[in-house]
């Protein structure tokens, strides 16, 4: 059996760390009680990958929303299956319509989560192997 610790992280998402794994996981909740939630994963080897999206998705964001009218709609699929969405729920989506980002601040502060997610795995790695 092996041990794994979990930790909130500041994007809502939790920390999952074992000796030979680690993963960020998200739960969205349905929109009312008649729907089950989804569980979203992303594995440690994947990080930098959905990093990388993250900022490609959001320079397409912007520029699309520099070029949908107001009050229009608009929904298109990003980099890593990610939703890029004008109107409603605007911004890069994660999942669906989940955890939109849709100012450079937000972008920021996801990705410095990540990289805060990735050293703290690391070390809680070397410390669950050494047990």
């Amino acid at each position: 059996m092996e041990g794994k610790y979990s930790e909130k992280l500041e994007s809502g998402g939790d920390l999952i760390v074992s000796a030979s794994e680690w993963y960020v996981q998200y739960y969205f909740p349905g929109p009312d009680m008649r729907y089950n939630g989804t569980f979203f994963e992303i594995k440690g080897t994947e990080i930098d990958d959905y990093i990388k999206a993250y900022e490609k998705n959001f320079d397409k964001y912007i520029e699309i929303k520099n070029t949908v009218p107001d009050n229009g709609n608009f929904e298109v699929r990003g980099e890593k299956n990610m939703t890029i969405r004008i109107g409603l729920w605007e911004g890069v989506c994660l999942c669906y319509y989940h955890m939109p980002i849709s100012t450079k601040e937000e972008l920021d502060k996801l990705i410095a989560d990540y990289q805060y997610a990735k050293q703290r795995a690391k070390a809680l790695q070397l410390l669950l192997s050494s047990l």
